[in-house]
């Protein structure tokens, strides 16, 4: 069963127990933060038991301040406290560089050409 909702800032999809967030905006601040962090969680109350795996695809963003940042944990400890692991798809350019800057890129699963790839950190926690 696929279910999807689509806000202005968010696109959210489960399909067979694997649930995929696509942040849609280029610009995550407070206000955007909010609606997608609700919209996430909502799904993750709903069918979290249910759910095998999360992925949090930012290909779309191009800037996000501290609050999207704190967003994204917050995203990645709620589906951990369900069980599931988080892979990040789509980092790059500037969010990139403050993803690894900051570490917080340690905290995720993270793609690249197809391939999930798990940092040090995350493996040896």
């Amino acid at each position: 069963m696929t279910q999807t909702t689509f806000n202005p800032y968010v696109s959210t999809s489960v399909c067979n127990g694997d649930f995929h967030i696509h942040i849609t905006s280029p610009r995550v601040g407070d206000h955007e933060a909010s609606i997608i962090a609700a919209a996430v969680h909502r799904v993750l109350r709903s069918q979290g038991r249910s759910l095998k795996s999360m992925v949090l695809d930012v290909s779309s963003v191009q800037m996000m301040q501290s609050v999207g940042l704190g967003m994204c944990i917050d995203i990645r400890n709620t589906a951990d406290a369900f069980g599931l692991q988080t892979t990040l798809v789509g980092l790059n350019g500037r969010l990139a560089q403050m993803f690894r800057m900051l570490k917080i890129d340690r905290l995720f699963a993270t793609e690249t050409g197809g391939n999930t790839v798990r940092t040090e950190w995350m493996a040896a926690a």
